[in-house]
């Protein structure tokens, strides 16, 4: 009876996504390709993996799917503030992706962690107001039902918050900016920190790298030994180019 329920309602969902699609067709979010979430060329541009500086950090570096820039610039912010909530899965892959890559290039002197912790960045309450949720939450569920299917132990742990913030941090310009907005406000809920986990703090974009920065020193402070952070894209301008490199 179960399996008969599942079929029914798979077979309902794809019936209505079908219909959905007929009467409210959609373009790719990067390049507005017709009838694509994301196209084969768009994706490609999520396979250009960089590392970025976080200095004065636990995590002195963090990994990027891409540089934040053109097409991938657009769908990024299709997902984030126009409610693409389709990219979830797809960015999800492009993230577990990235995590595995990482993780084949820094064994053993990084990840010497008996299981993984996916940690969504925090967002600030009027933040989540205004998009309606927690950006990063449904990415770090996608990517341990990705990882997983890899033979990884993966847990997820939204135990980042931010408490006290105003305003978003694109309102903010530059490094010092961006750190004053959030320095002390970073709450951690060390019920969940163990020293024997790899801790990957997911966020969407890297600017600075100083809220991913912050992120990874909370963390540590909580007890947290291995800490690193993976994005979606790093932003690089030419006042910090040389913090940005290709893996």
């Amino acid at each position: 009876m179960e399996s008969l329920i599942l079929f029914i309602w798979r077979t309902l969902f794809a019936w209505f996504a079908a219909v959905r699609d007929l009467l409210f067709p959609r373009g790719c979010a990067g390049c507005d390709a017709p009838d694509e979430v994301l196209c084969p060329a768009c994706r490609t541009l999520f396979s250009q993996p960089c590392i970025r500086v976080l200095p004065d950090s636990h995590a002195d570096r963090c990994y990027a799917c891409s540089l934040y820039r053109g097409f991938v610039r657009h769908a990024i912010l299709a997902w984030k503030d126009h409610s693409d909530e389709e990219c979830d899965s797809v960015f999800a892959s492009f993230l577990a992706g990235l995590v595995l890559t990482v993780l084949g290039a820094t064994r053993p002197r990084d990840t010497a962690a008996s299981s993984l912790v996916l940690v969504p960045a925090p967002s600030s309450v009027s933040s989540m107001h205004s998009r309606g949720r927690w950006q990063t939450l449904p990415l770090v569920k996608a990517m341990q039902h990705d990882l997983r299917g890899y033979g990884l132990q993966v847990e997820v742990k939204p135990v980042l918050h931010l408490e006290g913030v105003k305003g978003k941090s694109v309102q903010r310009t530059g490094a010092s900016g961006r750190s004053e907005r959030i320095a002390g406000h970073v709450r951690v809920d060390e019920t969940f920190i163990d020293d024997d986990s790899l801790f990957i703090i997911v966020d969407d974009i890297v600017t600075t790298g100083t809220t991913m920065g912050h992120c990874a020193t909370s963390l540590h402070q909580a007890g947290a030994v291995h800490v690193i952070g993976v994005a979606l894209a790093c932003v690089e301008s030419e006042a910090d180019r040389g913090d940005v490199r290709h893996m």
